[in-house]
């Protein structure tokens, strides 16, 4: 496996592209990523820009590849596919993603203080391909 197709069977996993970095880290921060330094493909963590030490090292490309994917196929993918400021169009959403199989969640953060909720609504690994076909777009605002 190349790191090209890596990153091409993680997002066909469902696998959240917020939590990993391939080839560099990049800007990313709070992720683990796989890159290659001195010849050699590594394995790290990087966080508030700080690279901890590797967890794996590795000469084959293809080794550190198959590494990497199992590492963040461990990991659960979450992703935002709505975000609301009224209740009832998240649940309406949950319900609707729950007729397609798709195991979803609420929750519900202070946007603006306490008395100015937001609801958003959550879909675990593949369930972002779901949730993009029935929506477009993601995250959904409303109807």
């Amino acid at each position: 496996m190349t790191v090209d197709e890596l990153a091409e069977r993680l997002l066909a996993q469902g696998c959240n592209p917020s939590l990993y970095a391939i080839g560099s880290r990049g800007a990313a921060s709070d992720v683990f990523y796989l890159s290659q330094v001195g010849g050699r493909w590594q394995v790290c963590y990087t966080e508030r820009g700080r690279d901890a030490e590797p967890i794996y090292v590795s000469a084959s490309e293809s080794e550190a590849c198959q590494f990497f994917f199992e590492h963040v196929m461990a990991m659960r993918h979450d992703h935002c596919v709505g975000f609301f400021d009224r209740e009832d169009e998240a649940v309406a959403l949950r319900r609707e993603l729950g007729e397609l199989g798709v195991q979803s969640w609420i929750d519900t953060i202070p946007y603006g203080g306490e008395r100015d909720l937001r609801y958003r609504v959550f879909v675990v690994g593949k369930g972002i391909h779901v949730a993009m076909a029935v929506l477009g777009a993601v995250p959904w605002r409303g109807r």
